[in-house]
């Protein structure tokens, strides 16, 4: 295989359009840290890991194709911090949850480009089927975000970053098969010259499904699933100083999915005609101008994301289109080796068609100072001001640290940020019933929060441990209440808890991960403490990696799910699910690989009454040229 260059400036012209994060490790990361690794969305600038001072996870392409995760869903569930839910396995609407903070306050990008569902209830982006191919790499911030994100980003920030092209010609190819008559395909081809770089890639996956409705309950009709996804990146170094970017990704999803029995409040296999079509697009043109011999870079995107949902059944049907756009500036001065100014505006319209029909703009103009003037340490301080077409102005501020001990390697990191949170258009304007127009009595959200922890290598590097303690409180979290009120406020809400981290490299062949998170996630209005529904307390992943030759990759992992309350007043139990991975090289770049899930065979589910897969087989070939 012909190896690729990556210019270095079509990288920092990339990564600089985009944002997040701080230190830490995730569970596929291996003992000794590098620090040179870069970090480019804690604070919309690439960075070393040792500099940043908030809490971020990385997945790598490595880490993807190790774990076989068909979706993105799958693979976040390994991170600490990070829970997810599914109303159904193989298309069921997914979210995730960042600390206990809820679905609704995650921002998912894609190459810089936010595609949060404008039409969704919560304005949340539907996991369901987003593919885990032609991924570069995840990174993932956990903790308030608000002043270089906007709105929604109160729990975090879910960075995908998708493959470049550079110098060279090169390309993928897989294809697998497995349970439930499940086929999965998918190619790219990327390359270019020292000064134009392409990527291209197409990927599917088609399966009878099981049913989404548990088949414990009786039901027995499997609900099938299509998705298909394409995907285009061409970066452009078109003078020595100007770089552009262009990129789109579009998927196309068709599925079906169970009735639902609004008296007996459980889902059934219900009508065959019962399907849900979804088509979403993103893209973005973006340039990047540096001046000042490159100590000043200036970063214009122009962004746009559609989301369109059609759900038929035995009713009329349902169609919503959501659409966000944006235009962003972002710039970054360094004034000194010691000073670097980051700025910013933002222009961000988004619509809602169908069943919840409006729009709203919000102005935003941001601004984060970073310090490194003492050796080991890293200080950063920024504010955001957003001028929301409904509610009005909101300022949100944070402050971040991060600091080395030279004697023993200890890095320590600890920040306080806010966040703020419109309600979304379906949120503000609910309709059931008599009611119309917009409600006047919800609130957005705010936030404040703080987190402080530490990295530590031990054992000459071959032992990693970690731990953090994160505190967040949330005034008028928007909640739903039921069918004829819609949504209301929760006065205040708080989310604590821990997350500890180790990575060990136990033999040359042999390697382990874990982490551990407890969170305390509660309405805690007038005195209460009510637990806040479908936030498990405990979550725990871990894997044992076994390579006995050097051919062959072996892997065990292991996620557990604690018990959630759930919103009719009940708890759903708590679940322990056991997985296997198996890759072999045949030859060069050619690879045969599979995995058993849930080898066990444990009864579980993410939400109540929905069902997830019994124990299933998967296997598949993956060519490199």
């Amino acid at each position: 295989m012909k190896k690729l260059k990556i210019p270095l400036k079509i990288a920092i012209a990339f990564s600089t359009s985009t944002s997040a994060s701080t230190y830490y490790a995730t569970a596929q990361e291996t003992a000794s840290q590098d620090e040179d690794v870069i970090i480019v969305t804690a604070n919309r600038r690439p960075q070393p890991l040792s500099q940043i001072g908030s809490s971020v996870s990385v997945l790598t392409e490595a880490d993807l194709e190790r774990g076989q995760q068909p979706f993105v869903l799958d693979a976040l569930e390994s991170l600490p911090g990070v829970s997810t839910s599914q109303n159904g396995s193989f298309g069921g609407s997914a979210s995730i949850s960042i600390r206990g903070a809820g679905g609704d306050n995650t921002v998912l990008l894609i190459d810089g480009v936010q595609v949060n569902d404008a039409s969704a209830p919560g304005g949340a982006f539907n996991f369901a089927t987003l593919d885990t191919y032609n991924i570069s790499r995840i990174e993932v911030l956990r903790g308030p975000q608000s002043i270089l994100y906007g709105s929604d980003a109160i729990g975090g920030v879910v960075n995908i970053i998708t493959k470049t092209g550079g110098e060279g010609l090169g390309g993928k190819i897989f294809v697998e098969g497995g349970s439930f008559n499940t086929r999965r395909a998918g190619a790219s081809l990327y390359g270019g010259t020292d000064k134009i770089g392409f990527n291209i890639s197409a990927s599917g996956l088609d399966t009878d499904g099981i049913s989404k409705a548990d088949e414990n309950n009786g039901n027995t009709e499997a609900d099938g699933l299509s998705s298909y996804t394409f995907a285009g990146k061409l970066t452009a170094q078109l003078t020595e100083t100007f770089q552009l970017e262009a990129l789109g990704n579009y998927t196309d999803t068709n599925g079906f999915y169970d009735a639902f029995d609004f008296v007996a409040s459980v889902p059934f296999d219900g009508s065959m005609l019962q399907t849900n079509a979804t088509d979403q697009f993103a893209g973005v043109v973006r340039g990047n101008l540096e001046l000042l011999d490159g100590r000043f870079t200036n970063t214009l995107s122009a962004e746009y994301s559609e989301i369109n949902r059609t759900l038929l059944g035995d009713f009329d049907p349902f169609l919503a289109t959501g659409t966000r756009t944006n235009i962003d500036y972002l710039g970054v001065l360094t004034v000194n080796q010691d000073w670097t100014v980051t700025g910013g505006l933002q222009h961000e319209k988004t619509k809602s068609e169908g069943n919840s029909e409006s729009s709203f703009d919000i102005n935003s103009v941001f601004g984060e100072l970073a310090f490194t003037g003492f050796e080991n340490l890293v200080i950063t301080a920024g504010t955001r001001y957003d001028d929301h077409q409904t509610f009005g102005g909101n300022a949100s501020s944070r402050i971040t640290a991060s600091y080395t001990v030279d004697q023993t390697g200890t890095k320590i990191l600890a920040n306080w940020g806010q966040g703020f949170r419109a309600p979304s258009i379906s949120q503000l304007t609910f309709a059931w019933l008599t009611f119309s127009g917009i409600n006047e009595d919800l609130n957005p959200e705010t936030s404040t929060g703080f987190e402080v922890g530490f990295v530590q290598d031990l054992a000459g590097d071959r032992v990693s441990v970690g731990a953090t303690y994160f505190h967040q409180k949330v005034n008028d979290k928007i909640t739903y209440v039921n069918f004829t009120d819609g949504y209301d406020n929760i006065d205040k809400t708080l989310s604590k808890g821990i997350e500890f981290t180790a990575s060990a490299n136990v033999t040359d062949t042999i390697s382990v991960n874990a982490n551990y998170t407890y969170t305390d996630a509660k309405d805690v209005t007038d005195g209460n403490e009510v637990p806040l529904i479908r936030e498990p307390k405990h979550l725990i992943s871990g894997s044992i990696q076994w390579n006995p030759i050097e051919k062959l990759s072996t892997s065990l992992l292991v996620t557990h799910n604690g018990e959630e309350q759930q919103l009719d007043g009940s708890t759903l139990a708590k679940w322990t699910r056991v997985d296997v991975r198996v890759s072999y090289e045949l030859m060069e770049d050619l690879n045969v690989y599979g995995r058993v899930d849930n080898v066990l065979n444990t009864e579980y589910q993410y939400i109540p009454n929905y069902g997830t897969p019994d124990r299933s087989f998967f296997m598949g070939l993956r060519k490199t040229f």
